[in-house]
C-alpha cells in the first residue's frame, strides 16, 4: 500500500510497560489469548489479546521476551487499563511493572526496502526481536507488520529520539500521525479506542491470528472458545468506502439497523456489520449515504 518506505514517530501512539519477575510471561499467558508460554527464547514475540472475563477485548498487545525482561507495547490509551489488570491478577507471582513509555522512544518503519539498513531484523520472523544500533544508540528492532505490509519497530532511549529521528529522515519519508491513520485503514488495521474495545470480541474484530485454542485457561477463554466452536460470531469486521461525509454512524439495509462505523476518514472506514451483510462490493447505507463493503477483514 506505500509506493515507498515510510516512518513514522509513535512515541505518544503506543505506550511501553517492562515486566520483571520469573512469572511475567506466565502470568501474560493466563490473561491473554495467545500461547506465550511458546516464547522460550530471548527476542521472540507474538501478539495476544487481552480480554474480559466476558471475552471483550481490553487491547491487542505486542509481547516480546527479552534476556532480563518482558516488554509489552499497547496503545497509549490503554496502558493505564492494561497495568491495573495485570497488577489486578498479579498475586503470589514474581512480577513487578514498570512504565517505560516516557522513557523511551519509538518508530515505524514501513514497507520493504530496509534490507541493506537492518538485515539482522529483515530476516526475523514477525514479532521476533533484536538488539540493533543506530547512530550510537542501542535500539530494540521488532519486525512487525500491518496486514500484509512488513514494517519494523524500532524502541531506543527517549535521549536518543531526535538522533534516531534525524537519521531516519535522511534516507526515508517520514509520515505524521494523520497519514499513518489513513494507511491504517486502507490496510483494514483496528485500533483501540474504535475496533478493539469492550463492546466487540476478538473474533468479530479479525484477531483470530493472535488467538490459540489448545493453550491453557486465560480470562475470557470460556467466552471466545465457545463462540468459535459454535460459530456463535454475529458479527464481522470490515473495510468501507462512499462519497461525501457521514453525518452518523449507524449502518442499515432497508431501514433495518445492521452495524455501526468505528472510524471514519476521507471516504473510507472501519466498521461491524452482522454476518448476513459482510460481502464484498455490498451495498448499505448509513444515513442519505450509499456504502460499500470493499474488504471482509475478520474469517
Amino acid at each position: 500500500m506505500t509506493e515507498k518506505p515510510v516512518f513514522v514517530d509513535l512515541v505518544d501512539y503506543f505506550s511501553r510497560i517492562d515486566l520483571y519477575g520469573e512469572d511475567s510471561l506466565d502470568l501474560l499467558d493466563r490473561l491473554s489469548t495467545n500461547k506465550l508460554e511458546d516464547l522460550t527464547e530471548p527476542y521472540t514475540g507474538m501478539g495476544s489479546v487481552l480480554t474480559t472475563n466476558k471475552g471483550r477485548i481490553i487491547d491487542l498487545i505486542g509481547v516480546n521476551r527479552l534476556p532480563d525482561r518482558v516488554l509489552v507495547t499497547t496503545a497509549k490509551e490503554s496502558k493505564k487499563k492494561v497495568i491495573e489488570w495485570i497488577e489486578f491478577y498479579t498475586i503470589m507471582e514474581d512480577v513487578s511493572v514498570k512504565d517505560i513509555s516516557a522513557e523511551t522512544c519509538h518508530f515505524r518503519l514501513i514497507g520493504e526496502g530496509w534490507d541493506d539498513l537492518f538485515p539482522e531484523i529483515s530476516e526475523l520472523l514477525v514479532r521476533d526481536s533484536t538488539i540493533c544500533e543506530i547512530e550510537g544508540e542501542s535500539v530494540i528492532g521488532i519486525r512487525e507488520e500491518m496486514s500484509k505490509v512488513l514494517c519494523i519497530d524500532i524502541i531506543g532511549p527517549f535521549t536518543g529520539r531526535s538522533k534516531i529521528g534525524e537519521f531516519l529522515a535522511k534516507k526515508f519519508e517520514q509520515i505524521n500521525l494523520e497519514k499513518f491513520n489513513q494507511l491504517r485503514l486502507k490496510l483494514g488495521i483496528p485500533v483501540f479506542g474504535f475496533e478493539l474495545t469492550e463492546d466487540f470480541n476478538p473474533l468479530e474484530a479479525g484477531l483470530i491470528s493472535h488467538i490459540s485454542f489448545n493453550k491453557g485457561c486465560y480470562v475470557g477463554q470460556e467466552v471466545v472458545a465457545r463462540l468459535n466452536t459454535y460459530d456463535k460470531v454475529q458479527r464481522k469486521l470490515v473495510r468501507l468506502e462512499w462519497q461525501g461525509n457521514l453525518e452518523q454512524n449507524q449502518i442499515t439495509c432497508d431501514g433495518k439497523p445492521i452495524g455501526v462505523i468505528t472510524s471514519v476518514d476521507s471516504g473510507i472506514g472501519l466498521g461491524f456489520v452482522r454476518n448476513t451483510y459482510a460481502e464484498l462490493e455490498r451495498e448499505l447505507d448509513c444515513g442519505e449515504r450509499k456504502i460499500v463493503v470493499t474488504e471482509i477483514l475478520a474469517e
